[in-house]
């Protein structure tokens, strides 16, 4: 383009793309931090460490007050004087709109770039929405469905609550008269000469329990503690759902031809102890949104502005980030797009084997850390009653009593046997060693749902309530890795 050219803007996207937003009581937000790279000297664990990273202090008006890289990390507040109490902080997600210039330059935008192009913060429109969508889910009723949303320009930097209500009010709306729910905040950051990025951050709610008013005269003797009184217990719950509503009266569809598999796995919602499974129709604060941004382009073939959009979800809290999962939300997302190339023998070979290898140590060091946040023993327990409903001998593997440096011997001992593939050549030697052995203690992806067994990942209760497994694209590229290292 001639120097003349005016300065346009080509496209827009927000950084990153999906995060999530973890509950919290707290007015602090967590420390900001990252995973590092393991640490493999003599004496370290050569598992995921994290690390503070540079963590902002937003003020009411939106301008970072403090920029600063925290000396630890604090999961919760410290104790309040005279209790014990310690509120967990949120995690709160900041999304940068970046973009590509007609003069070459991609990345994040600014405020500079903004006066370049002749458009000032205001220009830029942010809109933000989110819903709950557990009780319409087993219901199907749009009453039971509760949407928030926001619109805000780039210049307002009042934070703005998403205000959850029934997408359909009604009388029997789950959601009725001024009841709402807290389903987590928006705010605008405000540029500074410092900082001149343009970012906007989704703070999640509480993570609350919302439950019928008229919940003190349901059965709820299966949620309430032996120690605890249902006084307390009700005095843990917000009650503000509509008890008219089809949610707080729902049940699933009796076994057979017709079950309804959506309740599947069981137990992910509060019910009476009846036969029925009846719903006492209780509702956390958790949510599943979307940011969408739109920038003018006089540029554009027409009037239409940019966009761009980023996901959000708003989550219990991450009790163990330094121990990362052997499947993850980036191995789902792989599975679905690029599942085929790892059939590819180019990918895994060649100019590739390093990358191949790297993927396979890293799978095999979250399998280890997956490990050591899993009971054995109890799900070793919970597989009796989930294989024969108790019957002799179901057990995957053989249950054995504590003793002196083993209270949970099955658990230490699945850590000890995984902590020696911590070591990539380890791993590979015992993989290589007897590969017909090997690809039969490997549960396939794509068998039948079966009983638990010893087969890996044992123990280990997928989404369905069938054993787990590994991605196919994971258990793919695993069984390619091995054949390669089979060859001569």
């Amino acid at each position: 383009m001639s120097s003349k050219d005016p300065l346009t803007l080509e496209e827009i996207w927000i950084c990153p793309p999906m995060a999530f937003a973890r509950f919290g009581q707290s007015a602090t937000p967590m420390e900001n931090f990252s995973w590092q790279e393991n640490n493999y000297d003599a004496r370290s664990t050569a598992e995921t460490e994290i690390v503070p990273e540079l963590t902002f202090e937003i003020g009411p008006t939106g301008a970072i007050t403090r920029a600063y890289v925290p000396d630890e990390i604090h999961f919760r507040d410290p104790p309040t004087p005279g209790s014990d109490l310690r509120s967990w902080r949120p995690v709160s997600p900041f999304f940068e709109l970046h973009g590509r210039l007609s003069n070459g330059y991609e990345g994040v935008l600014t405020t500079e770039h903004l006066k370049c192009l002749g458009l000032s913060a205001g220009d830029i429109h942010w809109k933000v929405k989110t819903a709950n969508r557990k009780a319409y889910h087993y219901t199907l009723d749009k009453g039971d469905l509760i949407k928030a949303k926001v619109s805000v320009k780039g210049d307002h930097y009042v934070k703005q609550t998403l205000n959850g209500v029934s997408k359909t009010p009604s009388p029997t709306s789950i959601l009725t008269g001024d009841n709402t729910i807290n389903l987590g905040y928006v705010q605008v950051i405000k540029a500074t000469s410092d900082f001149p990025q343009l970012r906007i951050r989704i703070t999640p709610p509480a993570g609350l329990i919302h439950a019928p008013t008229n919940t003190a005269t349901r059965d709820l003797t299966g949620l309430i503690a032996p120690n605890q009184s249902e006084s307390d217990f009700l005095e843990k719950l917000v009650l503000n759902l509509n008890p008219d509503s089809p949610w707080p009266k729902w049940f699933p569809t009796p076994v057979g031809d017709n079950a309804d598999y959506r309740t599947n796995p069981g137990g992910l919602y509060a019910q009476e102890p009846d036969t029925k499974m009846t719903s006492l129709g209780f509702l956390d604060d958790s949510g599943d949104g979307l940011i969408k941004v739109s920038v003018p382009s006089p540029a554009a073939n027409d009037d239409e502005p940019l966009t761009a959009f980023a996901r959000f979800t708003c989550c219990p809290q991450d009790f163990q980030p330094d121990r990362r999962p052997f499947v993850s939300i980036a191995d789902g997302l792989a599975d679905q797009v690029n599942r085929e190339q790892v059939l590819d023998p180019a990918y895994i070979s060649g100019d590739n084997w390093a990358a191949t290898e790297a993927e396979i140590g890293d799978l095999m060091q979250r399998v280890r850390e997956t490990m050591e946040a899993s009971n054995l023993d109890q799900q070793n327990l919970r597989s009796v009653l989930a294989n024969a409903f108790g019957q002799e001998n179901s057990a995957p593997f053989k249950s054995q009593a504590p003793r002196i440096g083993k209270p949970l011997p099955l658990t230490q001992s699945g850590r000890a046997h995984h902590a020696r593939f911590l070591a990539y050549e380890v791993f590979k030697q015992f993989a290589a060693q007897d590969p017909e052995r090997f690809i039969g203690i490997i549960r396939e992806p794509t068998a039948e749902p079966a009983e638990y067994n010893k087969k890996m990942p044992a123990l280990m209760r997928g989404s369905d309530s069938s054993p787990m497994s590994l991605s196919q694209r994971q258990h793919l590229l695993l069984m390619a890795w091995l054949n390669e290292i089979q060859k001569p």
